[in-house]
């Protein structure tokens, strides 16, 4: 008989002795890429070119032109660590200026320059080297240096068509520059007869839409100074082609007296067939006329959202029912063409004047990949409109049909790099004759990650269809079901139709929670839920790139634990300059075997809202937290008259148990050990990653690690320690704040043996070691009775 799942999970907060201050360090030696006999030559180099570069401001000036001159810096790879930017930036940043921009490109900074007393002292930096002593700064700052230019624009497009343009200036991090730039834009612009529109992806992108131009127009085009790239502007559409099926599914009803969830669906509309309208919200957002629009695609993802589960035969969300916005935010492909800026705009529009709505759906997106290194301004710009307003907005990572020519897959689409929100790919339901794949396994259509910088996306999947060829090398789908327009049983697959399934989760999770409304904690929750199905049967980077961190449960199982488990849930706020570092973490004591060793799994979460900088390209995530959380012998006092030692207590013999080194190689490359199945180690070498998960299971030591670190009796820790870009550093620095950064942690521990209540006896170490903490609220449901007799 099942346990059932009744204790609800607990919130709990970091003590006043858990915050500490983060402690110095020394510099390091230098580095062996240095070689000092460079220094000399480069220096000369660099200054004749920061010699051109004054000559060039001065023509400016002499001419009213007071934009800045950008210089393109290209970075030694060894030399991008944040240690080595630091060095640079005390060559360029002069007067406490914020001089370094951004990034052109993985190893190439971006220099302003926007008058001739800042070349000057540019140039006595340079000529630093030729002292008799000269600094390990100055030298590690002048090697990491491998050429400097004068920056020209990207340029790839295709004059004298009909086709937009977009225009992306550069945002110089000063809003008097930026003003300067626009307006000597806009007056050339003016003045040369081009027509260019502002427009707002986010208020830190100056991108500019141009309806056509001509190849001489795009020649004055990359002459003007301040424009970074010039490419053709992205259009968007939604391929759609329904199959009709003869099945039959009952109408739900809102129960009377009771409330439900709303969500905001940005699509092609939604139809009020009979099994919508006593959900459809009696308003709507839409940006075009009737005539232009047609809502299969809207209407297809809004039947998954309320009816999926009723569908697959499975409580796979648990969402009872949910009240539906309609946001026609595209017209039909074939009718009216929406260009990216237009699309972004509607989807603003939609999201802004409905402050009361939270969870939104977007199954859109474009045949665009992804680039590896700089996210793309749709991205950027539904992060802004997430932030800015909000909410959480659940994105497909788009399809691709690589499959029906037998080719790897594509990665996700632009806009599905969303930092902010929950991107989704597709996984199998059932696998049929001509399925590529078996059932629960990624969808042969369903893109891939990683996502820009090495960010894991999609984050989540679920139930999208299947796909493959037959004989003749025709593809076959095998489809999910929802609803046509006419209100008839249609089939279809894609990532727009796992997308509505985490919307679902999502809008249920968030209404059952009678908590302020959070998208870390959200985000938390479901991936912290998610697992890999037993018949995914991958290595685990594989697993990552294609289904993110798996397939969540449904809304009750997130919410509550069994008596053999427990979930706490750690949500605050990390400055820099200070950690949290909890000395008594409640591990029950009791999940010790007859061995007298440690046992059971550990499961940590962390969803992190970093700071985001849209000029710094590869960099575009600011922040970082590290989590470790183990085991150690005893507390110890620390000296706090030394210099680099600011905190009184200490463990000793501490040892992160998430360290991927611990465990037994076998176990890190199965694939089809029970276990494997929701195994998260991963070493993260990539830091700044927004979501961070580790599934540990003890029984998993190697017998030496085992023997130091979970031989009892042992006390335990969890540790949070942030980490900023040297860009975030800088700019906290010249305007006098502190850098700080969002985040939630959630931590399951559960006894594998069932041998005892854990969840009794954290709670009471909880309440021993003075931990503040309480069950989530959640909303009492009060159903009002209509009696129908007269």
């Amino acid at each position: 008989m099942a346990t059932e799942r009744n204790l609800p999970i607990k919130f709990f907060q970091k003590r006043e002795k858990d915050e500490s201050g983060t402690e110095g360090a020394g510099g390091g030696p230098m580095p062996k890429w240095v070689n000092k006999d460079n220094i000399a030559g480069k220096s000369i180099i660099f200054r004749e070119k920061l010699i051109e570069v004054d000559q060039l401001l001065k023509r400016k000036v002499s001419s009213d032109n007071y934009t800045p001159t950008v210089l393109r810096l290209k970075v030694n790879e060894d030399a991008l660590a944040k240690r080595f930017r630091k060095e640079i930036a005390l060559i360029f940043n002069v007067d406490k200026k914020l001089n370094l921009i951004g990034f052109n490109s993985e190893s190439e900074l971006l220099v302003k320059v926007d008058n001739a007393r800042d070349v000057k002292k540019m140039i006595d930096n340079f000529a630093k080297a030729d002292q008799n002593f000269i600094s390990d700064s100055i030298i590690m700052g002048i090697d990491a240096i491998e050429n400097i230019e004068v920056y020209h624009p990207l340029i790839n497009v295709n004059p004298n068509t009909e086709s937009k343009i977009k225009v992306k200036l550069f945002n110089y991090g000063d809003s008097e520059l930026n003003r300067i730039l626009i307006q000597n834009f806009e007056s050339f612009c003016q003045n040369n007869d081009i027509d260019a529109e502002q427009t707002v992806y986010s208020a830190d992108l100056n991108i500019y839409s141009i309806a056509s131009i001509t190849e001489d127009a795009l020649d004055l085009l990359q002459d003007f100074d301040g424009i970074q790239m010039i490419t053709e502007m992205p259009t968007y559409d939604i391929t759609f082609d329904e199959m009709i099926g003869e099945d039959e599914i009952p109408i739900k009803y809102p129960k009377a007296g009771k409330e439900y969830p709303i969500v905001g669906i940005l699509d092609s509309g939604v139809a009020n067939i009979p099994h919508f309208e006593p959900w459809l919200e009696n308003d709507r957002s839409t940006y075009f006329i009737d005539d232009v629009i047609n809502k299969g695609h809207g209407t297809f993802v809004a039947g998954v959202l309320l009816y999926g589960d009723d569908f697959q035969g499975n409580k796979y969300t648990g969402l009872e029912g949910c009240k539906i916005y309609e946001a026609i935010v595209i017209a039909d492909k074939n009718k009216q063409a929406i260009s990216e800026d237009e699309l972004i705009e509607n989807i603003r529009d939609a999201v802004s004047r409905n402050n009361h709505i939270k969870i939104w759906n977007l199954s859109l997106g474009t045949a665009t990949e992804a680039d590896l290194y700089e996210f793309s301004d749709f991205g950027k710009a539904l992060d802004e409109i997430q932030d800015h307003n909000d909410v959480l907005i659940c994105k497909s990572a788009g399809n691709c049909e690589n499959f029906k020519f037998k080719a790897p897959k594509s990665r996700i689409a632009n806009s599905a790099d969303t930092v902010r929100g929950l991107v989704v790919g597709s996984i199998s339901h059932d696998q049929n004759a001509t399925d590529q794949v078996g059932k629960h396994n990624p969808s042969p259509f369903s893109r891939k990650g990683p996502g820009p910088s090495y960010t894991i996306k999609p984050d989540l999947t679920h139930i999208g269809g299947n796909a493959g060829l037959n004989s003749r090398n025709t593809a076959i789908y095998n489809t999910v079901k929802s609803f046509s327009t006419s209100g008839g049983v249609a089939h279809n697959v894609g990532t727009s139709f796992s997308t509505p399934r985490i919307t679902a989760i999502a809008a249920g999770l968030n209404f059952k929670l009678n908590e302020m409304f959070s998208p870390t904690l959200l985000k938390g929750l479901i991936i912290h839920s998610a697992k890999y199905p037993d018949e995914m049967k991958m290595e685990l980077a594989e697993k990552l790139n294609h289904a993110g961190f798996g397939l969540p449960t449904n809304i009750d199982d997130i919410l509550y634990n069994e008596p053999n488990e427990i979930t706490l849930i750690l949500q605050d706020n990390l400055e820099k300059g200070s950690f949290i570092d909890i000395l008594d973490f409640p591990f029950p004591q009791s999940m010790i075997d007859e061995d007298g060793y440690y046992y059971g799994e550990v499961t940590v979460t962390l969803v992190t809202s970093p700071i985001l900088e849209v000029s710094q390209g590869v960099e575009y995530c600011q922040s970082n937290i590290d989590v470790m959380f183990g085991s150690y012998d005893t507390k110890v006092a620390r000296d706090i008259t030394q210099k680099t030692i600011k905190n009184p207590i200490g463990a000793d013999n501490r040892q992160n148990l998430l360290a991927p080194n611990l465990y037994s190689r076998k176990t890190h490359k199965s694939v089809t050990d029970k276990f494997s199945t929701e195994r998260m180690l991963i070493s993260y070498g990539n830091k700044f990653q927004p979501v961070k998960k580790w599934c540990v299971n003890f029984d998993d030591f190697t017998p030496a690690n085992k023997e130091h670190y979970l031989k009892g009796p042992k006390n335990w820790y969890l540790k949070l320690e942030g980490l900023f870009r040297h860009y975030t550093e800088a700019k906290a620095e010249a305007q006098n704040f502190t850098p700080s950064q969002e985040f939630c942690c959630i931590i399951t521990i559960k006894d594998t043996k069932k041998r005892g209540n854990i969840y009794n006896e954290v709670t009471q170490l909880l309440n021993s070691f003075s931990f503040i903490h309480g069950n989530v609220k959640i909303r009492q449901e009060v159903e009002v009775r209509v009696d129908n007799k007269n």
